[in-house]
């Protein structure tokens, strides 16, 4: 997994914007979500500050971030919906950052996101077998997401594929494809989970791997 100054500071970054931000009006306190989440962001953001957090963080040691995420106590029923997309977008690039060690997708990487699309719509198309009802209706899907990226009216990551892009669990299927798996995983990351493969360490990077897809 890669550890870089770009992961470093996006770390650095993203606490910042939850610290500054949702949780600005709380106190850090062991008593509330939001006063445990304050103390895990401030945390993480000093030891990245200093140097001195390797990556992916060590086991155990981003449980309140964890749990927090996944069970959704930041929020109350007076939270918007906005508000709740918003801060879950940051916790998210926290979480890919600091548990699993990955790199974000940014603007720099769209044009080789869009050609991983190309790539994975093409594969589609020229399938060596029939394709199921998710697979064929998968092409659409990229076609769609292909164009919201290119056009800037959506921003990894999106989260769950569904119930928007339902023919995403053709992931199960296409395997059997060559380069199907790799193929489907990146677009997949890129788009839903907002990361980018661990070779993309530059756009240098990126566009040698993605220029004859």
């Amino acid at each position: 997994m890669p550890n870089t100054e770009e992961q470093r500071l996006d770390l650095i970054e993203n606490c910042s914007l939850l610290l500054e931000g949702p949780l600005k009006p709380f106190n850090q306190t062991d008593n509330t979500a939001a006063g445990r989440m304050i103390t895990q962001c401030q945390w993480l953001k000093e030891r990245a500050e200093n140097h001195d957090l390797p990556l992916p963080v060590k086991e155990g040691k981003l449980g309140s971030l964890l749990y927090i995420y996944t069970n959704g106590e930041l929020f109350t029923a007076d939270s918007t919906k906005e508000e709740i997309h918003d801060t879950e977008v940051i916790m998210e690039r926290i979480i890919s950052l600091a548990d699993e060690g990955q790199l974000l997708a940014k603007p720099p990487y769209i044009p080789y996101a869009l050609r991983s699309i190309d790539a994975l719509i093409t594969l589609l198309k020229t399938a060596p077998r029939p394709l199921s009802q998710y697979e064929q209706g998968l092409i659409p899907d990229l076609q769609q997401l292909r164009q919201l990226l290119d056009e800037g009216k959506i921003k990894p990551p999106l989260g769950a594929y569904k119930p928007l892009y339902p023919n995403f669990k053709a992931k199960y299927s296409i395997e059997d494809i060559p380069n199907g798996k790799d193929y489907f995983y990146t677009v997949a990351d890129l788009i839903f989970n907002g990361v980018r493969p661990d070779s993309w360490l530059t756009p240098e990077d990126a566009d040698r791997e993605t220029r004859n897809l």
